[in-house]
This record gives C-alpha cells, sequence and structure tokens, in this order.
C-alpha cells in the first residue's frame, strides 16, 4: 500500500513531508494554508509511528484534506488522535508482518488485527470503529496486488478504470450497487470472477454468496467442519465455486476428515480440479486466470 509518510518504517516515495504535501494526490494549494501545514507535520509528526502509540491533534481541521492526508500517509492512524479507516488498519497490518501483504503472510496480518490476537508492531492510536469486513476485503486486495494484479481506481463519475490486470472492488463507488454478488471481481472468461470473501466462519452465507455465479471463496476459516460433509461439498459445486482459499491448518485438517471418509471425489470443482485449496496458493491461481480462461482454474 502506498504510504506518503515520510518516515514511513517500509520506506516511502518521497523524503519530507514538503514533498508530501506537493504529491498532486494530496491536493494542497499554495498558501498560507499549505505553509501551516507543513509547520504543524514538521513539528508533530518528524519521526515515524511508534509503539505506544502517542496521539497527537489532527494537523488541520480542513476535514477534506485531512481525509486525504490520512488516506496517503496511513502511518498517521498510529499518530493522530483519531479512528483508522480500514485501508489504515491494513497499512498497520503491514508494518506488522515487515512487507507489503501477500498470500504467504496474510494469516499473519489477519492475526495482527485480530482482538484475541493482537499483534501491532505500532499500534492505532484510537481502536479501529468500522466494519471488519472491509478489513478482510482489503486484505484480499492486498494479496491480488502483491501477484501483479492491482484495484482498479475509479474515475471522477466513480466508475472503476478497467486496466489489466487488475481487480475491482465490489464495495467500492458505483459498483457497490453489485455488492450483493461478492466482494471483489476478477476478470476472466467465460464469466468473471467473484470473489466471496469472509473472516473465520463460512455459515450459510459463504454457500450462498456465489449466487450460481462462477464464485471464489478467501477466508481465514478455522473451522474445517463446515466443509468436509458429502452434501456441503455438493452444495458449493451446485452453487458456481471453482475454489475456496483457507489456512493451511484448516485444510490440512479438512483433507484428513475427507480422505477418512471416502469423501475425496466429491471435493472437486466443475473443472475437475480441487475445490479446497492453501491460501498460499491464491496468488498463483489468480495470475493464471486473469484475462484469461476460469477453465485453468
Amino acid at each position: 500500500m502506498l504510504c506518503l509518510h515520510p518516515y514511513c518504517p517500509l520506506g516511502s516515495p518521497v523524503s519530507s513531508w514538503a514533498e508530501t504535501l506537493d504529491r498532486p494526490e494530496i491536493k494542497i494549494r499554495k498558501g498560507l494554508e499549505k505553509a501551516a501545514l507543513l509547520i504543524t507535520l514538521n513539528s508533530l509528526f518528524g519521526a515515524g509511528p511508534s509503539s505506544p502509540a502517542k496521539p497527537q491533534p489532527a494537523p488541520t481541521t480542513n476535514a477534506a484534506a485531512l481525509r486525504r492526508l490520512l488516506r496517503f500517509c496511513p502511518c498517521l492512524y498510529n499518530q493522530v488522535d483519531t479512528p483508522p479507516s480500514a485501508h489504515g488498519i491494513v497499512h498497520l497490518c503491514e508494518l506488522s508482518v515487515g512487507g507489503s501483504i501477500t498470500d504467504v503472510n496474510v494469516v499473519e496480518a489477519f492475526k495482527v488485527q485480530h482482538p484475541k490476537t493482537l499483534g501491532w508492531a505500532y499500534p492505532p492510536a484510537q481502536p479501529f470503529q468500522g466494519s471488519g469486513g472491509t478489513v478482510m476485503e482489503l486484505l484480499c486486495s492486498g494479496v491480488l496486488a502483491s501477484a501483479g494484479i492491482p484495484a482498479m481506481e475509479l474515475d471522477t463519475d466513480d466508475w472503476p478504470i478497467w486496466r489489466m490486470p487488475g481487480h475491482i472492488l465490489l464495495n467500492d463507488g458505483k459498483m457497490g450497487d453489485l455488492k450483493a454478488l461478492g466482494d471483489i471481481l476478477v476478470p476472466c472468461a467465460p464469466t468473471n470472477l467473484i470473489i466471496s470473501v469472509k473472516s473465520e466462519k463460512a455459515r450459510e452465507r459463504l454457500l450462498y454468496s456465489a449466487n450460481s455465479i462462477e464464485g471464489i471463496g478467501f477466508g481465514f476459516f478455522d473451522t474445517p467442519s463446515e466443509f468436509w460433509t458429502k452434501r456441503r461439498m455438493q452444495l458449493y459445486k451446485r452453487m458456481g465455486f471453482s475454489a475456496i482459499y483457507m489456512p493451511d491448518t484448516t485444510l490440512d485438517i479438512l483433507n484428513l476428515k475427507i480422505d477418512a471418509d471416502g469423501n475425496r471425489q466429491y471435493a472437486v470443482n466443475i473443472n475437475g480440479t480441487a475445490l479446497y485449496r492453501p491460501l498460499t496458493q491464491f496468488c498463483a491461481d489468480m495470475h493464471s486466470v486473469v484475462g484469461r480462461s476460469a477453465f485453468d482454474l
């Protein structure tokens, strides 16, 4: 995730707050407001994030400018006395795992922000108050970006600017009208893949999220019994799931049970390949089908 905080522990394309404020993303016009903001940033935020957090007042009273500053300098969520956004949480997860979110470290990143396994290197200055589901979606989006399939930006009308390879967040802009179909769209033939991102439990919500369109499940599932019955595997196939990705520990237990019950023949998708897969296979699979054919999944 891009961070324009000049003291971001993961590195930054800028080396000073003056350079940050000159970036077009920040949209700060020259004048007294910009000069005052620069003085405040240099005075209060002249170093990187800390542990524990040492929250300071917001560097500006201009709400729109503050939103942009926080969006493009998410390290500030460790330093400014304001609740973090979902994007901010994901960046603080990146700081904690020491790099961009990938299919190798995404489980670790998930645990960093989980209330039961908090592991912040640099905690947010205030507790997160948003939707946990949005954080899960952005973790998955980060994994896709690490595979060279970044999220498509929005145009001035809030529609995605189609660029390939890329993915669309169905929770952003005017695509939000299609949110009921799933969380992330990966373009490919003959129908686009719709990724349904879940946390630790699948329940019935995952089953019905494919809507008989080609679906992908992505989650940090911790209950193998939600997946191992013959009927549940038949239902996932009937509802259009090509693959469901989960942590290695859950998948190992699931596979042992499926084999013990003699149900391996049911754990396949419509293409005859594995229905249940490790999260560590997600990047390679998505890279192989984006802009191509989902029959190779």
